[in-house]
């Protein structure tokens, strides 16, 4: 492993080190398919869920999602990560579940089109399309997502005018060019190099603090990972855009610790966003 690695804490070194000593190949060397296995396996590394959290399968719009909790709490419609190719309900399912029973948040997970058999406008399209879905059962909705799920929220959020966006790590530039995709480019998973192949299989443009109307923000980074510096850099032009901005740094985390619950990191983070969740909307609000 590089010299990133003093930079993150123990719990990851010891999963990237069990990871190495099992053969798993870097993200950059595999294919979509194996790309995709991959991210459904990662429930490996995520804590069994709570078994009390009402979870149903339904169709937005001719979208699929899964609806996890109270059906007239406030509602978080999430985009799942995976660079737009890979993920989907079930590589999200373990950890939407232990966050909808930690922050009592109704939780919409959205299995929206991949790339590249579906390239950009679709993802954001469906993301849309489930939204409008979703608008007509509650008062107040989120938008939320993490890694190119960010990039869908933050979309999401301008068409659907959401009271909040989370926004975890998301993934914002196909440039590129910032210092952290130099100084992560070749690790550790997923690099600045595997993101920069999500943004060719996938296409779209950049999202720009100052396109549109953007709700309030909880906004989540990571120090050991390509897209800290953009998503970094967002939060600040949101603020100076004038939108309030609630923002948390793990410097010792990488890219897509939200899913791996067996870490604390993660853990910590789910926490973090549950009382963020009931600073920004009492525990009472939504439709009755």
């Amino acid at each position: 492993m590089s010299g990133w690695v003093t930079e993150l804490h123990p719990e990851v070194v010891a999963m990237l080190e069990e990871q190495r000593r099992g053969g798993a190949k870097p993200r950059s060397q595999m294919t979509v398919e194996e790309t995709r296995v991959a991210m459904t396996a990662g429930r490996k590394w995520q804590l069994a869920p709570p078994a009390n959290v009402p979870v149903r399968d339904a169709v937005a719009n001719g979208v699929p999602v899964r609806l996890y909790g109270d059906e007239h709490a406030r509602t978080l419609l999430y985009l799942h990560g995976g660079r737009f190719f890979s993920g989907n309900l079930d590589s999200h399912d373990w950890p939407l579940r232990l966050l909808a029973d930690v922050s009592k948040v109704r939780i919409c997970a959205v299995n929206y089109r991949l790339a590249p058999e579906h390239r950009h406008p679709a993802a954001v399209e469906d993301t849309i399309a489930a939204g409008r879905w979703l608008r007509g059962q509650t008062d107040e909705m989120i938008v939320g997502g993490d890694s190119a799920g960010g990039y869908l929220a933050a979309l999401g959020a301008l068409a659907l005018h959401p009271v909040l966006q989370v926004l975890i790590y998301p993934m914002l530039d196909p440039a590129t060019d910032t210092a952290s995709y130099r100084e992560y480019w070749q690790g550790p998973w997923p690099s600045g190099e595997d993101m920069a192949r999500g943004w060719e299989l996938y296409g779209g443009e950049a999202v720009n603090a100052g396109s549109g109307a953007f709700p309030s923000t909880l906004l989540v980074t990571a120090g050991v990972d390509a897209l800290r510096d953009e998503a970094m850099a967002f939060g600040a032009s949101l603020r100076a855009c004038g939108v309030a901005v609630e923002e948390v740094h793990y410097p010792d985390m990488h890219h897509g610790f939200f899913t791996q619950t067996r870490l604390a990191r993660s853990r910590e983070l789910i926490q973090w966003l549950a009382a963020a969740l009931r600073r920004h909307l009492p525990l009472s609000s939504g439709r009755k």
